[in-house]
Protein backbone atom coordinates (compact mmCIF):
# COMPACT_ATOMS: atom_id res chain seq x y z
CA UNK A 1 0.00 0.00 0.00
CA UNK A 2 1.54 3.62 -0.99
CA UNK A 3 -0.75 5.42 0.83
CA UNK A 4 -2.12 5.18 4.86
CA UNK A 5 -5.46 4.08 5.10
CA UNK A 6 -7.30 4.85 8.46
CA UNK A 7 -9.11 1.86 10.06
CA UNK A 8 -11.81 2.67 12.07
CA UNK A 9 -14.06 -0.65 11.97
CA UNK A 10 -13.27 -3.05 14.94
CA UNK A 11 -13.59 -6.20 12.10
CA UNK A 12 -11.02 -4.43 9.79
CA UNK A 13 -9.02 -3.89 13.06
CA UNK A 14 -9.38 -7.20 14.08
CA UNK A 15 -8.50 -9.01 11.08
CA UNK A 16 -5.23 -6.42 10.69
CA UNK A 17 -4.16 -7.76 14.05
CA UNK A 18 -4.42 -11.10 14.03
CA UNK A 19 -2.93 -11.36 10.33
CA UNK A 20 -0.13 -9.52 11.99
CA UNK A 21 0.74 -11.30 14.90
CA UNK A 22 0.11 -14.48 12.90
CA UNK A 23 3.27 -13.46 10.48
CA UNK A 24 5.44 -11.92 12.48
CA UNK A 25 5.01 -14.15 15.79
CA UNK A 26 5.17 -17.86 16.68
CA UNK A 27 1.87 -17.61 18.88
CA UNK A 28 -0.37 -20.35 18.64
CA UNK A 29 -4.01 -19.87 17.07
CA UNK A 30 -5.49 -19.12 21.04
CA UNK A 31 -2.72 -16.40 22.28
CA UNK A 32 -2.79 -14.80 19.25
CA UNK A 33 -6.78 -14.32 18.84
CA UNK A 34 -6.35 -13.42 22.69
CA UNK A 35 -3.78 -10.98 21.93
CA UNK A 36 -5.76 -9.53 18.74
CA UNK A 37 -8.47 -9.18 21.08
CA UNK A 38 -7.04 -7.01 23.32
CA UNK A 39 -5.34 -4.68 21.08
CA UNK A 40 -8.33 -3.94 18.96
CA UNK A 41 -10.26 -3.24 22.03
CA UNK A 42 -7.46 -0.88 23.10
CA UNK A 43 -6.79 1.35 19.64
CA UNK A 44 -9.86 3.36 18.98
CA UNK A 45 -8.30 4.51 14.85
CA UNK A 46 -5.22 2.97 13.13
CA UNK A 47 -3.46 4.69 10.20
CA UNK A 48 -1.63 1.76 8.33
CA UNK A 49 0.99 1.68 5.73
CA UNK A 50 1.25 -1.93 4.96
CA UNK A 51 -1.97 -4.35 4.98
CA UNK A 52 -0.59 -8.11 5.97
CA UNK A 53 -1.66 -11.26 4.06
CA UNK A 54 -4.82 -12.69 5.03
CA UNK A 55 -4.33 -15.21 7.73
CA UNK A 56 -4.91 -17.96 5.62
CA UNK A 57 -2.21 -17.02 3.44
CA UNK A 58 -0.28 -16.71 6.47
CA UNK A 59 -1.21 -19.96 7.77
CA UNK A 60 0.06 -21.18 4.60
CA UNK A 61 3.27 -20.08 4.56
CA UNK A 62 4.30 -21.36 7.82
CA UNK A 63 6.14 -24.39 7.98
CA UNK A 64 4.23 -27.34 9.77
CA UNK A 65 6.22 -29.62 12.63
CA UNK A 66 6.36 -32.50 10.05
CA UNK A 67 7.26 -30.65 6.66
CA UNK A 68 10.82 -30.39 6.14
CA UNK A 69 12.58 -27.00 5.90
CA UNK A 70 12.69 -27.02 2.09
CA UNK A 71 8.74 -27.39 1.68
CA UNK A 72 8.17 -24.39 4.32
CA UNK A 73 10.45 -21.76 2.53
CA UNK A 74 9.20 -23.35 -0.85
CA UNK A 75 5.67 -21.90 0.13
CA UNK A 76 7.11 -18.86 2.05
CA UNK A 77 8.25 -17.77 -1.23
CA UNK A 78 5.01 -18.49 -3.19
CA UNK A 79 3.01 -16.97 -0.56
CA UNK A 80 4.95 -13.69 -0.75
CA UNK A 81 4.94 -13.81 -4.89
CA UNK A 82 1.05 -14.17 -4.74
CA UNK A 83 0.80 -11.08 -2.18
CA UNK A 84 3.10 -8.88 -4.14
CA UNK A 85 0.95 -9.82 -6.90
CA UNK A 86 -2.29 -9.16 -5.38
CA UNK A 87 -0.76 -5.98 -3.82
CA UNK A 88 -0.39 -4.41 -6.79
CA UNK A 89 -3.37 -4.83 -8.61
CA UNK A 90 -5.66 -2.65 -6.06
CA UNK A 91 -3.14 0.12 -7.05
CA UNK A 92 -2.85 -0.46 -10.72
CA UNK A 93 -6.98 -0.66 -10.93
CA UNK A 94 -7.53 2.20 -8.70
CA UNK A 95 -8.67 5.34 -10.45
CA UNK A 96 -7.22 8.51 -9.80
CA UNK A 97 -8.97 10.92 -6.99
CA UNK A 98 -7.90 14.20 -8.25
CA UNK A 99 -9.22 15.19 -4.86
CA UNK A 100 -6.57 12.89 -2.99
CA UNK A 101 -4.73 15.86 -1.28
CA UNK A 102 -4.99 19.38 -1.53
CA UNK A 103 -2.30 21.62 -3.12
CA UNK A 104 -3.27 24.40 -0.60
CA UNK A 105 -3.05 22.59 2.25
CA UNK A 106 0.77 20.75 1.22
CA UNK A 107 2.31 23.93 0.08
CA UNK A 108 1.02 25.60 3.46
CA UNK A 109 2.13 22.67 5.47
CA UNK A 110 5.38 21.72 3.74
CA UNK A 111 6.09 24.22 1.47
CA UNK A 112 6.98 24.04 -2.15
CA UNK A 113 9.10 20.95 -2.19
CA UNK A 114 6.55 19.27 -0.66
CA UNK A 115 4.24 20.22 -3.10
CA UNK A 116 6.02 19.28 -5.93
CA UNK A 117 7.09 15.54 -4.23
CA UNK A 118 3.29 15.34 -3.53
CA UNK A 119 3.15 15.80 -7.42
CA UNK A 120 5.74 13.99 -8.81
CA UNK A 121 3.52 10.40 -7.42
CA UNK A 122 1.26 11.88 -9.98
CA UNK A 123 2.54 10.13 -13.58
CA UNK A 124 -0.07 11.58 -16.32
CA UNK A 125 -0.66 14.86 -18.12
CA UNK A 126 -4.21 14.43 -18.16
CA UNK A 127 -4.31 13.46 -14.51
CA UNK A 128 -2.14 16.24 -13.83
CA UNK A 129 -4.65 18.64 -15.31
CA UNK A 130 -7.50 16.91 -14.09
CA UNK A 131 -6.07 17.94 -10.30
CA UNK A 132 -5.35 21.09 -11.63
CA UNK A 133 -8.93 21.85 -12.41
CA UNK A 134 -10.36 19.96 -9.62
CA UNK A 135 -8.43 22.21 -7.26
CA UNK A 136 -9.81 25.37 -9.34
CA UNK A 137 -5.84 26.01 -9.95
CA UNK A 138 -5.20 28.39 -13.16
CA UNK A 139 -2.83 26.41 -15.27
CA UNK A 140 -2.26 26.63 -19.13
CA UNK A 141 -3.98 24.43 -21.33
CA UNK A 142 -1.14 24.40 -23.51
CA UNK A 143 1.47 22.46 -21.18
CA UNK A 144 2.17 19.30 -22.34
CA UNK A 145 5.54 18.14 -20.09
CA UNK A 146 4.98 17.01 -17.04
CA UNK A 147 7.41 19.18 -15.21
CA UNK A 148 6.21 22.53 -16.91
CA UNK A 149 2.51 21.33 -15.52
CA UNK A 150 4.01 20.31 -12.01
CA UNK A 151 5.85 24.18 -12.20
CA UNK A 152 2.65 25.72 -13.24
CA UNK A 153 0.30 23.42 -10.72
CA UNK A 154 3.14 25.36 -7.82
CA UNK A 155 2.91 28.91 -9.22
CA UNK A 156 -0.97 28.76 -9.47
CA UNK A 157 -0.79 27.34 -6.44
CA UNK A 158 1.31 29.64 -4.44
CA UNK A 159 -0.56 32.48 -6.79
CA UNK A 160 -3.77 31.31 -4.97
CA UNK A 161 -2.37 30.94 -1.47
CA UNK A 162 -0.91 34.40 -1.37
CA UNK A 163 -4.75 36.03 -2.75
CA UNK A 164 -6.24 34.27 0.19
CA UNK A 165 -3.80 36.08 2.56
CA UNK A 166 -4.16 39.39 0.90
CA UNK A 167 -8.20 38.41 1.62
CA UNK A 168 -7.82 37.88 4.98
CA UNK A 169 -6.00 41.20 5.53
Amino acid sequence: MTKAAQLWDIDKKRAFFRAYIQRETSLDQASADKLAEALTKAVNMMRVWEMPAPVEHVQAARPTPHASPAAGKSRSKLSAAETGAGASQPDAAAPFDPYAFSAMVVLAKTGKDGLLKRLAEIKSVEHLKAFADAQHLAVAPSLKKLDDLRKAIVAATEQRLADRKAAAS
